[in-house]
């Protein structure tokens, strides 16, 4: 079985637009510093060794992505996503990498975990954000994830298991099947395999070597100490990993589940850091705010907020300036999951008194929306909004948050306009389609209307419903010439993938069969 096959049958399961990016990234020119250290990396093999090129590797990370959008763990949070992509890209401007297109998620897990899946996507559980001590250490859990995807580790694995790719496609599939069968919530499959989710099981399948990790290691503590961040965050962190687990074998962290840390890792590690002239590096504002958000969106119940709001005004009594800005800013975050409105709007008010950031900013202008009784105090708010888009111009959080009060304001025309004259919001906004589907029915015009609801389909890996979507679009025909030309063209590409997904399930059903066959009748055969 050839790699593009290998690929081809992954597409019968998963099938994502064939222009899918990844949500606010770009293309960052290559950091030139000199190398502080030597990396005497391990004997793998140069990253060109590997028979799956990059755009196959992109376009397979692409695919296990529509599934892992689609577990109740994967987090869209507009904020926490900016701040690691904006944290992320910082550290890749440092990093010697093949590739420089890399998307940063958020997943909803306690645990502390951090994975990369093929093609520079890369996940880091609330768990990890929040255990974090300092800016530098978060930093050196990405780095180390970075230093994976720059040395192409998942693709020289499938090319040192070439001679038995169908079973490594297979336990990819079954990681899938099984996180969707449980998910963090609790099934027996997710429990077997230890992990949270179907991105975290996916990754439960590409477990590195050794080399692999001291490869990783050593380019992430070059590329934290190329970005300015302390090379003791690396090292920091990953002590008190290998200490937990220490202490507590029998609930071990889950990064040590898949990046396994030994003792020559460590002090490996401490060894080369020692040789780096000392570096410090001052938290930006935005990493308690995050860390208080992600505190925040890991309760999904009533009664966890409820005593978390409790919890953090009790800490409000003893807290001053920038402490008092984040816990009001944790506290206003609790009311808007509550649905106190005006309480809510309250806080924020407190916390941007206390301090300035994008963060608080965007908080602001949410709470003072929902907060509002008149179309004139909205009004207010939404021009707000856009000095504030003025201010940060490239702020993903702050454009989401412009076009929900554009939706809810009921100005879809301006919504419409807004979204298609600016064409990279597609991949950088988690509800482009949706918000343009949703505008386009509330004008009346079902073509359009259809055809985004069929690409969110589409991207959520559901062929057979963007095909539905999309000859709904077609039969409505009450766009122009224009927009239903790519209307039937799309249709023809839909129809063509899920053709296409079908004969290979076919091919896959039959080589089963045959297996089946085999070893039946090698099982009859008297060897004695």
């Amino acid at each position: 079985m050839t790699i593009r096959s290998w690929i081809a049958l992954l597409s019968a399961v998963t099938v994502a637009s064939s222009s899918i990016a990844a949500p606010g990234a770009a293309t960052i020119p290559p950091n030139n510093n000199r190398t502080p250290l030597d990396l005497n990396l391990p004997s793998l093999g140069t990253t060109a060794d590997a028979s799956l090129s990059p755009n196959e590797e992109r376009a397979l990370g692409a695919k296990l992505m529509t599934q892992v959008r689609n577990d109740p763990t994967y987090v869209t949070d507009p904020v926490i996503g900016e701040y690691l992509n904006s944290l992320g890209y910082k550290l890749v401007s440092s990093a010697k990498t093949y590739t420089y297109h890399f998307f940063f998620f958020p997943i909803r897990d306690a645990s502390l975990n951090a994975f990369a899946l093929p093609g520079g996507y890369i996940a880091v559980h609330t768990g990890t954000i929040i255990a974090a001590r300092t800016e530098s250490e978060l930093a050196g859990v990405m780095a180390h994830e970075i230093g994976h995807v720059a040395q192409r580790h998942i693709a020289r694995m499938i090319e040192n298991q070439r001679s038995n790719l169908p079973l490594t496609i297979g336990s990819l599939l079954l990681a899938i099947l099984a996180a969707r069968a449980g998910g963090s919530s609790g099934g027996h499959a997710a429990a077997a395999i230890a992990m949270g989710s179907q991105a975290a099981m996916i990754q439960s399948m590409l477990n590195y070597s050794q080399d692999a990790e001291r490869e990783a290691d050593r380019m992430g503590l070059q590329t934290l100490y190329n970005a300015g961040f302390d090379p003791q965050g690396m090292v920091g962190f990953f002590e008190r990993l290998q200490a937990t687990n220490r202490l507590y074998e029998s609930a071990s962290p889950a990064y040590l589940s898949t990046h396994p840390l030994t003792l020559n890792r460590l002090s490996d590690m401490e060894a080369r850091t020692k040789l780096l002239a000392p570096q410090s590096h001052r938290d930006s504002i935005e990493f308690p705010l995050i860390q208080m958000r992600a505190r925040v969106l890991q309760l999904t119940t009533y009664d966890g907020w409820l005593k978390e709001k409790k919890h953090l005004e009790l800490s409000l009594k003893k807290a001053t300036g920038a402490e008092a800005a984040i816990l009001h800013y944790g506290i206003s975050l609790l009311d808007t999951q509550l649905k106190n409105t005006q309480e809510a709007y309250k806080e924020a008010q407190a916390a941007m008194s206390l301090g300035s950031s994008p963060v608080l900013a965007q908080n602001l202008t949410a709470t003072r929306f929902a907060a509002a009784k008149t179309q004139a105090e909205k009004e207010v708010v939404l021009q707000q909004v856009k000095k504030d888009l003025t201010r940060f111009p490239l702020s993903n959080m702050l454009t989401e948050n412009y076009v929900d009060i554009l939706y809810h304001m009921d100005r879809h025309k301006e919504l419409i306009a807004y979204l298609l004259n600016n064409p990279s919001l597609e991949t950088a906004i988690s509800n482009y389609h949706s918000l343009l589907a949703r505008s386009y029915e509330k004008l009346g015009q079902k073509s359009e209307q259809y055809r985004h609801t069929g690409e969110m389909y589409a991207l959520l890996g559901d062929p057979e419903a963007a095909e539905y979507q999309y000859a709904l679009a077609q039969k409505a025909a009450d766009g122009d010439f224009y927009t239903m030309s790519v209307i039937d063209a799309r249709l023809r590409e839909l129809r063509q993938i899920i053709r296409e997904a079908k004969k290979q399930k076919q091919s896959d059903n039959r080589t089963r069969l045959t297996g089946y066959n085999m070893r039946t009748s090698l099982s009859k055969l008297d060897l004695g």
